[in-house]
């Protein structure tokens, strides 16, 4: 049965006349007529009675009709969301993001502007850290992450967005707390929380290599895997810590943020996918990022500046 044979059969149906169907549906009556023949030949059944003056559909032709009616507007609908998918238009889009970037900035606006442009778009968003946004990746569970640092992998690619500067995080009754900006040597004697290596291999080694060039000698009290339990240690009068620049958009009870003039380190936020899979919906998504990025760029380079 084809659908060609669906269409001329509903229209008959309805028309109950194969003249008015044929001109309904712009064919020759003949061929409609064949047509039809055909079907009841490959069915093994009459669907219509023959009339003097037009047709009437046999007990088997009015269960036929009630069951084809809706085919024609089911594959109308579905030739819709499959060209509204290819333009990505329609579809899911699973997105991991490191919960500090999503406080301001970047990463929500992108979400909102998404979300306004998209409604077609099933978006699912994940908070985790970035071993587990890549094991999800790699495992085909996620369509992008978005993470500091990314390091080179051959089955990734990584596209590189904004960066965010490094602050010294202070309790509020340090003697630092009330200080415009620091320098390293500020931070010598006292006690510093930092990051182990596994959790964010570049960023610890562009802390040390600056700790290096001022001759600066850490003196680590905890070395911890999250920003979260460095910055609750902050909090609690412990230590001081360095720490990514949007945590000021959410700190915590207690805690201040100084910038450290002489330490030039920053972390790269990128969004990265798996090598040669990038649908129409995340080309989309990209799109938005990559042009708040552009936006972002020209308003902080302004018309006076060169640079």
């Amino acid at each position: 049965m084809e659908l060609r044979q669906i269409t001329y059969f509903i229209a008959i149906a309805e028309a109950e006349h194969f003249g008015k169907a044929a001109l309904r549906l712009r064919v020759a009556q003949p061929a409609l007529s064949r047509q039809i023949r055909q079907l009841e030949a490959e069915l093994d059944l009459e669907l219509f009675e023959r009339l003097p003056r037009g047709v009437r559909l046999t007990p088997a032709g009015r269960t036929l009709l009630a069951e084809l009616r809706g085919i024609p507007s089911q594959i109308d609908r579905a030739v819709a969301t499959a060209r509204a998918a290819s333009a990505g238009l329609h579809g899911a889009l699973r997105l991991g993001f490191i919960e500090a970037a999503a406080w301001q900035g970047l990463v929500p606006d992108a979400i909102r502007a998404f979300r306004a442009g998209f409604a077609g778009v099933e978006l699912t968003l994940a908070a985790l850290p970035t071993a587990e946004q890549l094991a999800a990746l790699r495992r085909g569970e996620m369509d992008a992450a978005l993470i500091y640092n990314p390091l080179p992998a051959s089955d990734l690619t990584a596209i590189a967005l904004e960066r965010h500067p490094v602050v010294l995080a202070v309790p509020a009754g340090s003697a630092l707390a009330d200080r415009a900006e620091v320098r390293l040597s500020d931070l010598v004697g006292q006690p510093l929380i930092g990051f182990q290596r596994q959790a964010s291999p570049k960023f610890f080694d562009d802390i040390h290599a600056g700790f290096r060039a001022v001759g600066y000698t850490p003196r680590y009290i905890a070395e911890l895997m999250a920003e979260t339990e460095i910055l609750a240690l902050v909090s609690a009068g412990a230590g001081i810590a360095l720490a990514n620049s949007s945590q000021m958009w959410r700190p915590p009870h207690g805690v201040r943020f100084i910038p450290v003039v002489d330490l030039k380190v920053s972390l790269q936020l990128a969004l990265v996918h798996r090598k040669g899979h990038v649908s129409p919906v995340l080309d989309h998504f990209l799109g938005i990022l990559t042009a708040q990025v552009r936006g972002t760029r020209a308003t902080n380079k302004g018309p006076n500046r060169s640079d």
